[in-house]
């Protein structure tokens, strides 16, 4: 019997030391963070008492309530798995601040909560949705760059493309963060919004130069723009490795030549590129081509005897007496076969 009221008296004095032990740190608590920065503060904290938190929060709602301070609270219960009390202050929450955006918000997370607490695909493709429409109107009623950064953080780890490039587009136009800009200019491409993303590569290539050409090159040339992709390329053609200069010749003959430029695109690389035999080679063979499909005979003659002795190879010997009989001139041909073979005298 006496142990047991021992025990009782114990119990009750460690309730009462516990209970003003909180008391006091919740005090304390008020006095050093003054309001507005506690509740921002211990959200992200592990090693904040999760009571003490809880405590803080009701008792300021209680005295001096705000949307941060219900905010705060919901995410608080969110982060501790008590999604029933985050729903209850936020329906609390919704009665005292029926139009604020921060509504939708905290209803996007407790949809998330759900979404990533059931199996069914087609249950989590209605989450997801939903997800999407309350970010989406979130965005346009909280235009502030704090508001877009946590919607757009949210739009890419969740997947949702369309709000990841409409943020990203906006805080990069607005902050000029290379973050940002180079966060735009990705969803630009995806979207299809090639001016957007020219605009934005323009600044990506000035601050972190070739990292970007290719890129911007690819773009330039997806987009139909031939001369900024050339702008780039002589720009930074004697920045790169031998192999990725040839490749890049390659691609701007391809994208740029065609039946109706190819004299006039000649004179343009030979005079902007300092040519290696190989790029000249691969140039004059591509220009030739045009020249037969254009059945411009007369110029594809002229252009086979400039280029006779380009090569030695095998090879390139039979690509130049298939154009020669493709004039349609056989004492031509003829003549293209005898100097190949006995060489130009």
């Amino acid at each position: 019997m006496q142990t047991s009221k021992r025990y009782a008296l114990i119990r009750a004095f460690s309730i009462r030391n516990y209970v003003g032990i909180i008391l006091t740190a919740l005090l304390v608590a008020v006095l050093l963070f003054p309001k507005g920065r506690l509740e921002k503060y211990l959200p992200e904290s592990v090693d904040i008492n999760t009571d003490l938190a809880l405590a803080y929060y009701r008792a300021l709602l209680r005295t001096n309530p705000s949307v941060d301070i219900y905010s705060t609270l919901v995410k608080s219960y969110i982060r501790i798995g008590r999604t029933k009390d985050a729903i209850e202050v936020v329906l609390q929450m919704e009665r005292k601040y029926p139009n604020d955006p921060e509504i939708l918000f905290l209803k996007y997370q407790l949809l998330k909560v759900e979404y990533f607490s059931v199996r069914d695909k087609e249950q989590k493709k209605r989450i997801k949705t939903e997800m999407e429409k309350l970010l989406s109107l979130y965005i346009k009623l909280k235009t502030d760059t704090g508001s877009l950064e946590k919607a757009f953080k949210e739009a890419e780890s969740m997947d949702i493309p369309e709000i990841a490039y409409r943020t990203s587009t906006v805080l990069a136009e607005r902050t000029g963060d290379l973050f940002w800009i180079e966060k735009a200019f990705y969803y630009s491409i995806a979207f299809k919004n090639y001016p957007l993303a020219l605009k934005f590569v323009d600044v990506l290539v000035e601050k972190r130069g070739k990292a970007f050409l290719k890129d911007a090159i690819d773009l330039a040339l997806l987009s139909g723009n031939l001369q900024k992709a050339f702008d780039y390329a002589r720009t930074y053609y004697q920045e790169l490795p031998p192999a990725e200069r040839h490749s890049l010749i390659k691609r701007l003959i391809e994208a740029g030549l065609t039946t109706e430029n190819y004299l006039s695109f000649r004179e343009y690389m030979k005079k902007s590129f300092p040519l290696t035999p190989d790029e000249r080679l691969y140039l004059e063979k591509e220009v030739m081509k045009r020249a037969l499909w254009a059945k411009n005979y007369e110029t594809l003659k002229r252009l086979i005897l400039e280029n006779l002795y380009l090569s030695q190879s095998l090879e390139y010997r039979i690509f130049l007496l298939e154009l020669a009989l493709g004039t349609g001139d056989p004492y031509f041909a003829r003549d293209v076969a005898k100097r190949l073979h006995f060489g130009n005298n």
